[in-house]
This record gives C-alpha cells, structure tokens and sequence, in this order.
C-alpha cells in the first residue's frame, strides 16, 4: 500500500514536467476566432473603462466597483486564453 502511495504522488509530480510549452505546431484557433477574441477582449476593457469613469461620479455604488472587477476579470481570463492559443 505504500509503495502505492509513492507511486501515485510521483505521477502527479512528473506528470506536469512532461507537458511542453504552450505553443504548439498544431493550432487549435484560427486566425479568424483570435482575431475576434480579441475584438471581444478590447469590448469588455471598454466596458470596464466606463463603468470605472461612471463610480467617479458615484463612489458609493459597491455594485459599480463589482461590474467593473467582473470586466476586468473576464478580460484578463480571455487574455490568457489569447495568449496561450492565438499568439
């Protein structure tokens, strides 16, 4: 039973080791689905951008802030899609 222990968490340490890099020969986007994630990335910073000029105007709204780290948030989620599939 011990030995299977050791087993088992040695696979899960070297597992990863043997994944390669993010880029690979085989792509999975096309040119046209990055091109318009990025389009989908530069929208949700836009929003996030006039959501935060709108909480200078009322900075007492919490629901503001929320809206605007939720943005923010999925463009940085979409951006390391981008990053790891597009670039």
């Amino acid at each position: 039973m011990k030995n299977w222990l050791i087993i088992a968490m040695m696979l899960f340490v070297i597992t990863p080791a043997f994944a390669g890099g993010h880029k690979s020969d085989g792509q999975i986007m096309n040119k046209k689905e990055c091109s318009e994630m990025k389009e989908g990335i530069t929208e949700l910073l836009m929003v996030a951008d006039y959501l935060w000029k709108e909480t200078e105007k009322d900075s007492e709204n919490k629901e503001l802030y929320e809206a605007v780290a939720f943005y923010t948030q999925q463009a940085a989620n979409y951006s390391t899609i981008y990053d790891v599939w597009c670039d």
